[in-house]
């Protein structure tokens, strides 16, 4: 039958107004497939990216659950020969190895650092960036004079700040070198003790109220908190995240890098809508032209909007305000940055301009091809014009998309 085993991509699950449900073990949506918008009778099982519509029955897997199969399937082939089950996998979340400690003696350490911060260079450093020292020192913040840091050596000592799981226990450390970038090399700039890494202030993802902020960085995570947003936690990179971790959490703002190694938050988000997790993100704008919450904060232009407060309406969504105005910015997780969507050709014309725009027409002729859209939009962005045919050689399998100027 043409309703099974089919593929629901992110980008038909965020037109379909997803929420979490059961406790975060489910997703509620609109079916895309019959066209339903007076109840939610699709329903995504979070563990395994199953779908199924109550009313239709359709069922299928998400794209991301299948990739992960398959990257997963692939793995497995590579290292046992045996057949494999088919069928997606469950996330990995259960997988997650629990950290252990770096070395023995990481609470005396760190306790030695924290008592040497005041009066050091690793105090103006940190006076420099507008973090102030009673703050840092309350987030165990400390200073690892030339020749007391066991990792690699820098003249100016480092800043030490704390790797920790949410119960608090230190699992690591990290050594900044204190100074400017450009009197730092880059290969000594940081250094984490050996072993597995934690989570800077992993407190927060057990205590507190409101969104928890997830950072790349522990200075991004402490221009937060220094800017009013205590809930903040730091990754030390983008591939230290853990969602073991984060079960009970059901606001999540990704405040990640305004560059290209920034754009993993798309990869983050999807996870966590599909964990039950309402999800939003700091656009580049909220740093003011700047890389980073740390950057943004230090020339003070940092700008944090508000989560939406319990009673207050929920934003207008894209096809309300295209029943109204015409027209709707929203955000292409394809394409990766903001469209204008149209209803039609009149619509189009009459929308605010620096934008690529879509009609919803031509946003039916594309569906769900995403190398059609990356194509399509590479010319919308030069050219303009609209699109007018979509098709697929037979040989070359190239997609060729025809547009009228």
């Amino acid at each position: 039958m043409a309703n099974e085993n089919l593929t629901l991509t992110q980008t038909q699950l965020a037109t379909c107004k997803p929420i979490p449900g059961e406790g975060g073990r489910a997703i509620r949506a609109y079916c895309p497939y019959h066209g339903s918008d007076n109840q939610r009778s699709l329903r995504i099982d979070t563990a395994t990216g199953r779908f199924n519509c109550f009313a239709c029955s359709a069922w299928g897997y998400t794209e991301e659950a299948r990739e992960r199969w398959a990257t997963d399937r692939q793995a497995e082939r590579a290292s046992n020969p045996k057949p494999n089950p088919t069928g997606p996998k469950p996330l990995a979340a259960n997988r997650e190895a629990a950290p252990t400690a770096a070395r023995s003696d990481l609470p005396e350490l760190l306790a030695i650092y924290q008592e040497a911060l005041p009066g050091t260079w690793g105090a103006e450093y940190l006076e420099r960036r507008g973090i102030p020292l009673e703050l840092a020192q309350q987030y165990g913040v400390g200073y690892a004079a030339a020749g007391t840091w066991p990792g690699r050596e820098w003249r100016w000592g480092r800043l030490v700040l704390p790797h920790t799981e949410p119960g608090g226990e230190v699992v690591n450390l990290y050594g900044r070198a204190v100074g400017a970038n450009e009197k730092v090399p880059k290969a000594l700039r940081h250094d984490h003790l050996s072993g597995t890494k934690g989570i800077f202030n992993a407190r927060a993802l057990r205590t507190g109220e409101g969104p928890l902020f997830v950072c790349e960085g522990p200075f991004d995570a402490l221009s937060l908190i220094a800017a009013g947003y205590p809930r903040a936690a730091a990754m030390f990179g983008v591939d230290g995240w853990r969602w073991s971790w984060a079960r009970e959490i059901r606001e999540i703002v990704f405040a990640l890098d305004a560059d290209k190694a920034g754009e993993s938050w798309r990869e983050l988000a999807r996870q966590a809508v599909l964990r039950g997790k309402q999800v939003a993100y700091l656009s580049p704008e909220a740093y003011g032209g700047h890389k980073d919450a740390s950057e943004a904060w230090q020339a003070g232009v940092l700008r944090v909007g508000a989560w939406p407060k319990p009673g207050e309406p929920e934003p207008e969504s894209a096809d309300a305000l295209i029943k109204r105005q015409g027209w709707a910015l929203i955000e292409s997780t394809v394409l990766g940055e903001q469209v204008m969507l149209a209803k039609d050709g009149e619509a189009a014309r009459q929308a605010p301009v620096g934008f690529a725009v879509y009609t919803l027409a031509e946003a039916e002729l594309l569906g769900t091809n995403s190398q059609a859209w990356r194509a399509v939009h590479k010319v919308k962005r030069l050219i303009g014009g609209a699109v007018t045919e979509v098709r697929r050689t037979p040989t070359s399998q190239e997609v060729l998309a025809h547009s009228k100027c």
